[in-house]
C-alpha cells in the first residue's frame, strides 16, 4: 500500500514502523526536524529519572535510513487532506504530494507552550519547594503531584487530575501551599486541515475520541495512548485484527517511587452526565508496596478504573494495558502483569472490585 502519514508523534511513528517493515511505501509529512520523541518523558529526563535518550521512540535516521520511510518537512498548518490526496497549500497550484494514497493517517504534533506566568513542565527542572500546578493535561497534573512528593516538596492544583480525590489523598504530599512556582502542563497542538471526507484515521494529541466505557467524548492528551492507538491501527491494516475497538481514555504517570494507571473518565467528569454512580475502593499496604484501586460503575457497567501504587514501575503497566484495550467495552481485565510480586496483589484487589460491581 501507499500510505501518507501527516504529523510525526509516537502513535504515527509506531504505525509507520509496522507498515514500513511489512514493505509498504510510507511518506511522513512533519514540521519537526528532530527525532520522534515521547514528550511525556521530558520532565523525567530533566530530573534524571530516565536517560534523555529514552525520550526518543525512534531516531529520524532509523526511520529514514533503516526503514526507508520518506520524510518531508512542511508546515502542518499548510497541509490539507482532501480524501485520498495530500495538498500543500500556498504553493503554485497547491502542490499535490505524491498523488493518491491508499491510506491517509492524520496526526498532530505537540510543542511545550511558552507562558509568561508559568514555567513549562516539559522544560523546567523541579526541586524541593512549593509549586502551583496549572494546566489542562489531567494526567500530567497528577504526575507532577507525584514528582513533587518524591522531591520532598509541596504542591497544590485546582486543575483537573486523572485520579479522584479520595484516591489521590493516599499520595504522601503536603498540599498546604498558598503560593509558589507556577508550573504549566499546557502545550500547543499543530494539526493539518481536513478537506473532503475520506477514510482518514486520527492519531495525535488534541483529537476527540469517544470513551468506550462511558460513551462520553474526551480529548487525547497522552503519548502512551497514542502508542497503543498506533499499534492497534497497524494491526488492523496488516490484517491481524478485523476492526478497531473504541478506546477508553488511558492515563499513565510515574515518578521515582509512585505510578498510576487510570482508565476511563474520573468521577467528576462522569457525574456531569450520570447521577446514579457507584464506586468501590480497596487499599493494600506493606513495607514494600502501597496500592489503592478504585472502580466507578453504573448498575453493572464499569465506567472507570484507577490504580495508585508505590513500588510498581511504569513499564510494568505496559504488559497489561494492551490486553485491556483489546477487550473493547467489556469490563473484564486480562492481567498478566510481568515479574513483580506486587502484581499478584494488584490482581487480587481488582478481582475483588469486580466482584463488588456484580454483588458477588
Amino acid at each position: 500500500m501507499k500510505i501518507a502519514v501527516i504529523g510525526l508523534n509516537p502513535g504515527t511513528a509506531i504505525y509507520a514502523q509496522y507498515l514500513a517493515k511489512d514493505g509498504h511505501e510510507i511518506t511522513i509529512l512533519t514540521e519537526s526536524r528532530g527525532d520522534a520523541i515521547i514528550m511525556d518523558l521530558l520532565p523525567h529526563a530533566l530530573l534524571g529519572i530516565v536517560n534523555k535518550e529514552l525520550t526518543k521512540l525512534f531516531t529520524r535516521k532509523y526511520l529514514e535510513d533503516v526503514l526507508g520511510i520518506n520524510i518531508l518537512n512542511v508546515k502542518l498548518s499548510a497541509v490539507t487532506i482532501n480524501g485520498d490526496k495530500v495538498l500543500i497549500m500556498g504553493k503554485a497550484d497547491d502542490q499535490d504530494v505524491g498523488g493518491k494514497y491508499d491510506r491517509v493517517i492524520v496526526g498532530s504534533e505537540a510543542l511545550p507552550r511558552e507562558s509568561s506566568n508559568c514555567v513549562s513542565a516539559y522544560k523546567v527542572t523541579l526541586s524541593s519547594g512549593d509549586y502551583v500546578i496549572n494546566g489542562f493535561d489531567a494526567g500530567k497534573n497528577t504526575e507532577l503531584l507525584m514528582l513533587t512528593a518524591d522531591l520532598g516538596g509541596r504542591a497544590v492544583t485546582s486543575s483537573p487530575t486523572a485520579i479522584d480525590g479520595d484516591v489521590l489523598k493516599y499520595l504522601p504530599i503536603n498540599s498546604n501551599v498558598e503560593s509558589g512556582t507556577c508550573v504549566s502542563t499546557d502545550y500547543d497542538v499543530i494539526k493539518p486541515s481536513i478537506g473532503a471526507a475520506g477514510s482518514n484515521w486520527f492519531i495525535g494529541r488534541g483529537f476527540t475520541l469517544r470513551d468506550s466505557l462511558s460513551g462520553i467524548e474526551y480529548m487525547v492528551n497522552r503519548d502512551y495512548q497514542l502508542i497503543m492507538m498506533g499499534k492497534l491501527l497497524a494491526m488492523r491494516d496488516l490484517g491481524i485484527i478485523d476492526s478497531l475497538p473504541l478506546m477508553p481514555r488511558l492515563e499513565i504517570g510515574f515518578s521515582r517511587n509512585w505510578s498510576f494507571l487510570s482508565i476511563g473518565l474520573t468521577h467528576d467528569e462522569l457525574s456531569t452526565v450520570f447521577r446514579d454512580l457507584s464506586s468501590s475502593r480497596v487499599a493494600y499496604h506493606s513495607g514494600e508496596t502501597d496500592i489503592v484501586a478504585k472502580v466507578t460503575y453504573r448498575g453493572r457497567k464499569l465506567l472507570s478504573l484507577q490504580i495508585l501504587a508505590r513500588g510498581i514501575k511504569l513499564l510494568n503497566w505496559f504488559s497489561s494495558i494492551y490486553s485491556l484495550i483489546m477487550l473493547n467495552g467489556v469490563a473484564y481485565l486480562l492481567l498478566d502483569m510481568g515479574y513483580e510480586v506486587a502484581f499478584s496483589t494488584v490482581r487480587g484487589l481488582l478481582e475483588q472490585l469486580m466482584l463488588n460491581i456484580y454483588n458477588i
